[in-house]
């Protein structure tokens, strides 16, 4: 298993990875807005018009769920961005001279492993203390990423790899971004000046006469699960589903395939005329106030 997530939030996000998944949901809190914790990896390349996400353990939501409902991008980046430029963390004249800003660092990697199995990748080392692959001056690392000495005092100092990109301190988008004038800002970790490492999508936006149901406010909420699948047998007599309140309707969002968590499966309470249709991703993302690229949906 592999962890890519800023050094800082390390410990935060692994004891916020560590909930149960509630065998029931509340009714409150359904339309909250919410942030997918996948927004908190700055490697994160955004969320596909084409899939949905189901969070079970969203600790901003009453109901613990977090429902990416077929969105495209980033919550928190509305307008996307390309890739954006690395550069080595030894040379801080790279970036400034581009009129980038400063070369900072963005993203850490780490394998997680077992000292006892000796399972690190070539030319990488298991910390005993860690429990992470650590890597030497003459280990080759992924794109992008540089072997890094990392200190944390004498007896825990230890080389991970990292990632640096140039950005401008503060130029960060934030949710409703304006396309006249945030263009040029980046994708930041929510929260902070941290810079992301990828290209992103830019947020469907519909058309001038038309607002898209595929949007950050229109797609990503907090939610619950109110029914079973389609044609999927009701296993779970005891589960407690809930009620969609007004505005909302209970429409199926993950069909019962016979894999992943069939807790997870079915039908939640999403924001009336929202439901997506198969086969309707092009359609339904028709404008895009931000960046475009082949693996995005829509057009500027």
């Amino acid at each position: 298993m592999t962890r890519s997530i800023l050094a800082g939030l390390l410990g935060l996000l692994s004891i916020g990875a560590v909930g149960a998944l509630p065998l029931a949901c509340q009714s409150g809190g359904i339309g909250d807005p919410c942030i997918p914790e996948d927004e908190y990896n700055a490697d994160f390349t955004g969320f596909k018009v084409t899939a949905e996400n189901i969070e079970s353990r969203s600790f901003q939501c009453s109901t613990r769920i977090c429902l990416v409902n077929h969105f495209q991008g980033r919550v928190t980046c509305p307008l996307g961005q390309a890739a954006p430029t690395f550069c080595n963390y030894h040379d801080t004249t790279t970036c400034e001279a581009a009129n980038l800003g400063k070369c900072v660092e963005a993203a850490t990697l780490a394998n997680d492993c077992k000292p006892e199995a000796d399972d690190c990748p070539n030319g990488t080392k298991c910390d005993p203390n860690r429990k992470v692959c650590t890597c030497t001056s003459g280990t080759i690392p992924p794109d992008g990423f540089h072997c890094v000495h990392s200190i944390e005092g004498d007896s825990n100092s230890i080389s991970i790899f990292k990632s640096f990109v140039c950005h401008k301190e503060g130029n960060c988008q934030q949710a409703g971004a304006n396309p006249k004038t945030d263009l040029d800002k980046s994708c930041c970790v929510p929260g902070t000046d941290t810079p992301t490492t990828s290209s992103v999508c830019g947020q469907c936006v519909g058309t001038a006469n038309k607002k898209s149901a595929r949007s950050a406010d229109e797609s990503v909420y907090c939610s619950c699960r109110c029914g079973v699948a389609d044609g999927a047998k009701d296993l779970e007599p005891g589960f407690n589903f809930c009620e969609c309140p007004t505005g909302f309707e209970c429409s199926q969002v993950r069909p019962d395939v016979g894999l992943g968590d069939h807790l997870l499966t079915g039908k939640y309470c999403i924001k009336a005329g929202t439901a997506f249709k198969a086969g309707d991703d092009v359609s339904a993302c028709e404008h895009v106030d931000g960046y475009v690229d082949k693996t995005c949906q829509g057009s500027n």
